[in-house]
């Protein structure tokens, strides 16, 4: 993000937004304070936002792209997609600002330096893999998240791209906006930038629809670059190579830059081969699967459904079944009954939460004969079952990179199998059972907020029960490890959604923002209480946001008429309303007193005695 592009785009930052500078106020809201990078596809300022009082990074789009409708609306709607991702380990878009003038993007302001410039500092010009295996867990985690809740293909996933804050946590930046960026200037603009033909897939380079394999394919990539120093494919005819050449191995690539460092596991060299494959469906299916096959450590997503229990417990029997060919048939039998030994002692030795109290009166022990492979077998068995992670629902621990070796076991004295007390089993790590922290917040604050587990589509709340409810700004204490669906709703404000994921022990800040403008409200004279709906907001003169599109404002002052005026709202932008407070008019013209009693008998005389009216002639 902040790192926009290689030096070849330099040329073209002239298209960017020229004579602004440090200090200069941005659409009447932001102060700029200093440049965070800069390419081509824009310039990122440090700015702060005076309404919310907060630093974001503002990525100012190319000029080229803010005279040309058509880019605008791709990138307008890209934008859109993009403030659905709610992840740690994504940069939060805010919003889309525009004016007669110029474009901008705000966006998370990340305090750390891309994957980019932080491998250039390393005396290798590379990391070893003990070093990335946390961002590599975070990367494949938020992937899962964007491709499976929000269907969205990042298209751009490079080192520059990816950036390492303060807390040494991974943020994935310009989630689809780099990309539309960069299509929208092909059109405009002759020069097209092929900075990032390095991380292509041949698909992608083909111009096909996008897809999750090309996000797959970028980050074998990345892999490749962060433990070799360069891209799989870095001279020459980049996009001929991509499509026609297998690239070599990462342990090739650091001999002939001789490079020495620890040796690149197998395992490793494999799943980067598979995820740069030439055809997609020879390369992993899901970010999860990535991760399963590097054996990272950590939670992360699954879409694949869980093997059938039945099919695993018949695939052991008959891989027990092959080993045991061979074995006289006495043999066999007596691995069998230990086997059934095993099963029975497990069953015993867990019983329900209200009758482990009974655990301390347990049978004694139980000897069996058994040969010597076969309790080395068993106790193989026993070992990995007891160290097997439990199910966590939409995620699984994939198991660390470092297996702990096996206790050293003592020396064979006897045939017997001696069961003497259960197995301790090991305790689970207290990331797995820790509950995430919400900080609820919104912007107009007082919006009330429901969470439900899941992904829930639609604008509304479902009929069923929500799992928490409250007003914001808000705390939300122990809530488990998952991905959940708020609703907020504000009187005066369309309802709106957004979905979280949250992980064990995170205090995560979500700060909601409805889509709005604002209004500077003024009354003659001051004082005019101005009113939303039902709603009071406060007296004039104020500013104040508002919903987008047409409002209605009403003032109301004391021993004067009330005043409505409707404004358009638009998103941005801030309009100014006035309120002339009249006095009631004073009619001209005067009822007729009521006659008193004296009046009344004086005009009862002048009837009797006063002269007559001469009766109308009929006309003949």
């Amino acid at each position: 993000m902040y790192t926009l592009s290689g030096p070849e785009e330099d040329p073209d930052a002239g298209q960017t937004m020229r004579g602004v500078v440090g200090g200069t106020k941005l659409f009447n809201r932001f102060t700029l304070q200093k440049v965070l990078g800069r390419g081509g596809m824009g310039i990122v300022w440090l700015a702060r936002d005076e309404r919310l009082d907060r630093l974001v990074a503002l990525k100012l789009v190319p000029e080229a792209v803010c005279f040309d409708a058509s880019a605008q609306e791709d990138l307008k709607r890209e934008t859109r997609k993009s403030l659905l991702l709610t992840h740690p380990n994504i940069v939060r878009i805010f919003d889309f600002i525009e004016d007669e003038h110029s474009a901008a993007i705000s966006m998370e302001y990340v305090d750390g330096a891309t994957l980019s410039s932080l491998r250039v500092k390393k005396p290798s010009k590379c990391f070893e893999v003990e070093e990335i295996v946390p961002w590599i867990t975070s990367l494949c985690d938020a992937l899962s998240y964007a491709h499976e809740s929000a269907q969205l293909v990042h298209r751009d996933l490079k080192p520059a791209n990816l950036m390492v804050n303060s807390r040494a946590e991974l943020k994935i930046t310009d989630f689809g906006i780099a990309c539309t960026l960069r299509d929208s200037m092909s059109r405009v603009s002759v020069r097209t930038s092929s900075g990032t033909l390095n991380y292509m897939s041949p698909q992608q380079m083909l111009g096909e629809d996008p897809s999750a394999s090309d996000d797959i394919y970028a980050v074998g990539a990345t892999l490749y670059e962060m433990l070799s120093s360069k891209p799989p494919f870095h001279g020459g005819d980049i996009a001929s190579q991509v499509k026609e050449v297998i690239a070599p191995t990462v342990t090739q690539r650091r001999a002939k830059f001789g490079i020495n460092g620890a040796p690149i596991p197998k395992y490793w060299e494999e799943t980067i081969a598979r995820c740069l494959a030439k055809e997609p469906e020879q390369r992993p299916k899901t970010p999860a699967d990535i991760a399963r096959r590097l054996r990272l450590g950590g939670t992360i997503r699954l879409t694949e459904v869980e093997p059938d229990k039945k099919l695993q417990f018949a695939q052991a029997l008959g891989h027990l079944r092959d080993k045991l060919k061979g074995v006289d048939s006495r043999i066999a039998a007596l691995a069998g009954g230990v086997m059934a030994l095993i099963a029975a002692l497990i069953v015993a030795f867990h019983p329900s939460k209200q009758n482990a109290p009974s655990m301390a009166s347990s049978p004694p022990a139980v000897s069996v004969p058994a040969p010597a492979s076969v309790q080395k077998a068993s106790a193989r068995k026993m070992k990995s079952a007891a160290s097997a992670p439990p199910a966590l629902g939409y995620a699984m621990e994939v198991p660390a990179t470092k297996a702990p070796s096996p206790p050293p076991q003592p020396e064979e004295t006897s045939d017997l199998v001696s069961v003497v007390e259960e197995p301790t089993p090991p305790s689970a790590p207290e990331r797995s059972t820790e509950n995430a922290r919400l900080q609820l917040t919104t912007s107009p604050t007082g919006a009330t907020f429901t969470v439900y587990p899941g992904v829930v589509a639609g604008k509304s709340a479902p009929a069923a029960t929500a799992l928490r409810t409250g007003s914001a700004p808000d705390v939300i204490e122990d809530l488990p490890p998952g991905r959940y669906t708020l609703f907020f709703h504000n009187d005066g404000w369309p309802d709106d959604r957004t979905e979280i994921s949250v992980g064990a022990g995170e205090s995560v800040p979500v700060d909601y923002t409805f889509p709005h403008g604002s209004a500077t409200i003024s009354s003659t004279p001051d004082g005019a209480e101005i009113f939303f709906g039902a709603h009071s907001l406060g007296q004039a003169p104020l500013t104040v946001d508002l919903p987008l599109g047409k409002q209605k404002l009403v003032a109301r002052f004391p021993e004067f008429p009330e005043r409505t005026q409707t404004i358009a709202i638009e998103n941005g932008k801030t309009a100014n309303v006035a309120f002339q407070m009249r006095a009631r008019s004073r009619s001209s013209v005067r009822a007729t007193p009521t006659p008193s009693a004296l009046d009344k008998i004086g005009q009862s005389f002048k009837n009797i005695f006063g002269p007559k009216n001469p009766p109308a002639r009929k006309k003949r």
